[in-house]
């Protein structure tokens, strides 16, 4: 099923999910999915639910779905908000295009304005965080195959902004539709039309749409309009959307095909038959995985004793001492540190330690030895306590970042993300490293705390 949006009257947020609503079935004031995909979305981010609400209205003439949002305080920067998304028990899938559609907007503002601290004054107000998870949510219970849109108009005159008046289209909403055509904004004479697309319109455009056109060959299947908050003088302020099946042609052509005895209809169920099945083929895989983590978790072997290795070292280069730990670990020293301390005749030096289990004493006394200058080593029988420890896996930004988790009767009490998939999430995605590692733990605390 391909999503087709008529933006030949400009997007915004409000409007593309009163489109998406109307395009569901949503009725205001009956349960639907207002009360069974945006509003759980929102409180699963932590957002009042009761903050929105459906009204029918009339644009121009044309009845459609008006979507309001009450004020309410927002968030400072995209980075506080992409990580509010991995933080929250929101949908992984639907929290990646949050942040993913929060980072365009945040390049583009950033490319236009120059900012340290990339934010749109937006953000001040819920309303544009609400319409990105509320989209996000509708997109993701809808799952269309495709997204395509109508060239978007953009608008004319200036429009009023915290950067000051700016003429339309604004530069952020130019920046995040590069390359992408444009409808005009007004007929051939008329007063200007004002801003039509907004930044947060032109940024879910631009996440989701990959064709921009006219509307695709094939079957409406159904229809949705969306209305925005102002109201214009030569235009209805709509949004359109159409949900439309390629495979089944229009009935006046069907007819006609039938007319003609021309019957296509096998080559079309065969093709269907190739794709069946497709979305549960890596079932047993995912399946398997899990189960050897488990195995490799319930094979641990029986408690060892353990013992403390330590020396006094003053006189050996940095470079040596590196060297020593290293090959103390290769060869299989528990953890192996170091403290600062002062030695006799007030030289500065450093206290070995090295953590060995009590079989591999003496194979890595020999080692300390070999490797460094010490003469002797300090022997101390040690225990160990050990939290329970799981491994798992987070997504942020679609990428996967692996987490450590220790638990203390049952409770999480730490989570460790791998530093080098963080820092290579973080390249991917153009965010600090900072952002990345609390995004990931955030994300982890939340799936794993129960």
């Amino acid at each position: 099923m391909i999503l087709y949006l008529d933006c030949a009257n400009g997007v915004s947020g409000d409007m593309m999910v009163a489109a998406l609503l109307d395009l569901a079935g949503a009725v205001p004031d009956r349960k639907g999915p207002l009360e069974q995909v945006v509003r759980p979305a929102l409180k699963a981010a932590g957002i009042d639910p009761r903050l929105v609400r459906l009204e029918l209205t009339t644009s121009a003439g044309v009845e459609a779905l008006a979507f309001k949002v009450a004020d309410a305080p927002g968030f400072a920067t995209f980075d506080e908000l992409i990580m509010a998304m991995y933080a929250s028990r929101v949908d992984e899938q639907v929290a990646d295009v949050v942040a993913a559609v929060a980072r365009r907007m945040a390049a583009a503002e950033s490319e236009v304005h120059g900012t340290a601290t990339p934010h749109l004054h937006e953000l001040s107000g819920i309303d544009t965080a609400v319409d990105l998870i509320s989209t996000a949510a509708l997109m993701h219970h809808l799952a269309p195959e495709q997204v395509a849109a109508s060239p978007p108009a953009l608008g004319d005159g200036v429009v009023h902004t915290a950067h000051g008046e700016l003429p339309v289209p604004a530069p952020a909403v130019t920046e995040l539709l590069r390359d992408v055509p444009a409808a005009e904004a007004t007929g051939a004479a008329g007063p200007p039309a004002g801003e039509l697309t907004t930044p947060t319109g032109a940024a879910l455009l631009a996440h989701f749409v990959r064709d921009f056109g006219p509307p695709p060959a094939g079957a409406v299947t159904a229809t949705g309009c969306g209305a925005g908050a102002r109201v214009l003088l030569n235009r209805a302020n709509v949004l359109r959307a159409m949900l439309i099946d390629p495979t089944r042609e229009p009935e006046r052509k069907a007819e006609m095909a039938r007319d003609l005895e021309h019957d296509n209809a096998g080559e079309e169920a065969a093709g269907e038959d190739a794709t069946a099945g497709e979305e549960e083929s890596s079932v047993g895989q995912d399946e398997a995985g899990i189960d050897s983590d488990a195995a490799a978790v319930d094979g641990a072997g029986a408690p060892e004793s353990y013992v403390l290795l330590e020396t006094n070292i003053d006189d050996m280069s940095p470079e040596l001492f590196a060297h020593a730990a290293d090959v103390l670990r290769e060869a299989g020293a528990v953890d192996v540190w170091a403290t600062p301390a002062y030695m006799k005749k007030g030289r500065p030096g450093m206290v070995l330690h090295v953590l060995a289990a009590s079989i591999a004493r003496d194979r890595l006394a020999a080692t300390l030895f070999a490797e460094t200058s010490t003469f002797g080593l300090r022997v101390l029988p040690v225990g160990r306590l050990y939290a329970d420890e799981r491994r798992e896996t987070v997504h942020i930004a679609g990428r996967d970042i692996a987490v450590r988790l220790s638990f203390v009767d049952g409770r999480l009490v730490t989570v460790s993300p791998e530093f080098e998939d963080v820092r290579s999430v973080a390249s991917a995605v153009g965010r600090p490293v900072k952002v990345v590692y609390e995004a990931a733990q955030a994300a982890a605390r939340n799936r794993f705390s129960g």
